[in-house]
């Protein structure tokens, strides 16, 4: 049977295309930027060629074409001088090729041309009369500028490459960025969609518990107008059914409402100084009051003192250990204990019951949860106590939790700052 593939992280593809993003951004600015900065060159190169072509026809008129050696020229302008016939009149490179631009510049590349190279030029033509002996001459003056020879030429001939050695940290920081900024949001967004399942749910299941005894007390109370109040028997029935529903909503109602003011943080903790014996004590006599067959047992050798707020640590425990009469029986055997964990205390309720089923274990506090997704309503409760256990626990700094005892039945332990 094949193992099932690893799922990829939303974070990786979510990271690539960010890259991507940022990758295809940055190389549509370069493009830009070297379109940009080749126009821009270009527009020197032609501004050159236009100064240079005037200073030659200007000398050529004036002087004729014997002068030109004298004229200053920057060292990668090159020129030549033909008359109409193609004969080379003046020129500083015999090797520049006989080009009419028609008084525009243009660009012009033959490869091969030299023995070692190719020629790649900018130029510029323009028609003079060039002063001589016998009168004016009509010729060509052509200018030229070699683009492998121009410093910005060669500089605008290294952007490309530079723009794509500098692109390629610049997707690692931008993956490496987006990964973490991603996982950070996915993160937000699980928390944010646990959460709207976590109320959905909640509406969900106060929903199904009002619902039950809201049913109950409106059948009743149908009952007793059409003939249950002519009935001794049923109108008992029915003012006890009536009266316990109504019992069971309240104290839903007012455990939602425990639950709000502990997630809003409006339940203040009142720390005092008291031995753990006392607390214990106080519950054993309150459990044994209540259910007189109850066997409890306090475990505290060292008589530990404590400084926390007892009386929520007495509802944490009186919520134990009705669980534990719940589901043990009325005979059944609870044991407190307490123990020092270096600077935390643990405080144990265990029972001889039946302990946690393995499927029912990891959902012990979550709300409304009783062991199956029926919700039955046999054992009474609203699956809400241990929630609640657990909100007081945290407010109290420490922490709760649930296991089976090696011998059998169930253990919660509650672990709080000495």
């Amino acid at each position: 049977m094949s193992a099932k593939p690893a799922s990829v992280p939303i974070e990786l593809p979510l990271a690539l295309r960010f890259m991507l993003l940022i990758g295809a951004a940055m190389l549509s600015l370069s493009v830009l930027f070297v379109l940009a900065l080749r126009l821009s060159v270009t527009k020197r190169q032609d501004a050159e060629l236009r100064q240079s072509i005037g200073r030659i026809t200007e000398t050529l008129e004036r002087s004729g074409a014997e002068e030109l050696a004298f004229v200053e020229l920057a060292y990668y302008i090159t020129y030549v001088v033909y008359d109409g016939d193609g004969t080379v009149l003046a020129t500083n490179d015999s090797l520049l090729p006989l080009l009419d631009s028609g008084g525009t510049c243009r660009s012009y590349f033959q490869k091969g041309y030299f023995a070692d190279g190719d020629l790649n030029i900018r130029y510029l033509s323009r028609s003079a009369n060039a002063a001589s002996a016998a009168g004016s001459v009509p010729v060509t003056a052509e200018c030229a500028l070699d683009i492998a020879n121009d410093s910005a030429a060669a500089m605008l001939s290294a952007v490309p490459l530079l723009a794509l050695l500098s692109l390629i940290p610049v997707l690692l920081i931008s993956f490496t960025l987006s990964f973490l900024i991603s996982r950070r949001t996915i993160s937000a967004f699980k928390k944010l969609q646990a959460d709207y399942d976590r109320e959905k749910a909640f509406s969900s299941n106060v929903s199904h518990e009002l619902k039950t005894p809201i049913s109950i007390i409106d059948g009743h109370a149908n009952l007793l107008k059409r003939w249950g109040k002519d009935d001794p028997a049923q109108l008992e029935q029915s003012i006890d059914a009536i009266l316990h529903e109504t019992e069971n909503m309240g104290a839903i109602v007012s455990t939602l409402l425990d639950m709000s003011r502990l997630e809003r943080g409006q339940i203040r903790v009142q720390k005092e100084r008291f031995f753990v014996t006392n607390l214990f004590s106080a519950l054993r006599e309150e459990f044994l009051a209540l259910h007189p067959a109850l066997r409890i047992t306090v475990s505290d050798p060292d008589f530990i003192e404590l400084e926390s707020d007892m009386q929520k640590l007495h509802q944490i425990f009186t919520v134990i250990m009705a669980n534990s009469v719940k589901f043990a029986g009325e005979d059944c055997c609870i044991t407190l204990s307490c123990q020092r964990a270096g600077s935390r205390l643990r405080l144990s309720a265990a029972d001889n019951g039946a302990g946690f089923a393995p499927q029912v274990l990891p959902h012990v506090f979550e709300r409304f949860y009783k062991g199956d997704a029926a919700h039955r309503r046999d054992d009474g409760g609203a699956g809400l106590g241990l929630s609640i256990a657990q909100a007081l626990a945290q407010a109290l700094g420490g922490s709760i939790q649930a296991a089976n005892a090696e011998g059998g039945g169930a253990v919660i332990t509650v672990t709080v700052p000495l």
